[in-house]
């Protein structure tokens, strides 16, 4: 190992001094900078959205007509929204009807589901860690 290493660092060493530096002509930062200001001149890209304005304000407008309509456009007797378009009634009792009894089938599954889940995290962490290494 320690051979391969020596070899390696011999013809490093060969290489870099066989090779010179070299040198930048006079003018080469004057030619850099004409070239940086010139790309800063150019023209910028305006941002132009996919959806323009006046669109945006078709779209509130119909919107606002849409309600408007629904709001205003009564028959002659009061009723309600609900009532006036056969709407069903919305209830936000969510537990009522809740129902916590589990089968033991169903508890053994997730137990087992659990166990799995913690057994299989760690392999795959050491998989993509080793695999990640040089």
């Amino acid at each position: 190992m320690e051979k391969d290493e020596k070899r390696i660092e011999d013809l490093v060493n060969k290489l870099m001094s066989a090779d010179s530096l070299e040198k930048a002509p006079l003018d080469f930062t004057d030619k850099v900078m004409a070239k940086v200001e010139a790309l800063s001149n150019s023209e910028v890209t305006v941002y132009k959205p996919l959806i323009p304005k006046y669109i945006w304000w078709l779209i509130a407008l119909g919107f606002a007509t849409l309600v408007g309509y629904i709001l205003f456009n009564r028959p002659g007797n009061s009723t309600s929204l609900t009532e006036r378009y056969n709407l069903p009634k919305v209830s936000f009792d969510l537990f009522q009807n809740l129902s916590l009894d589990f089968s033991s089938v169903l508890m053994y599954a997730v137990v087992l589901l659990a166990f799995m889940v913690s057994i299989q995290i760690p392999l795959l962490k050491q998989y993509f860690n080793n695999r990640l290494t040089y």
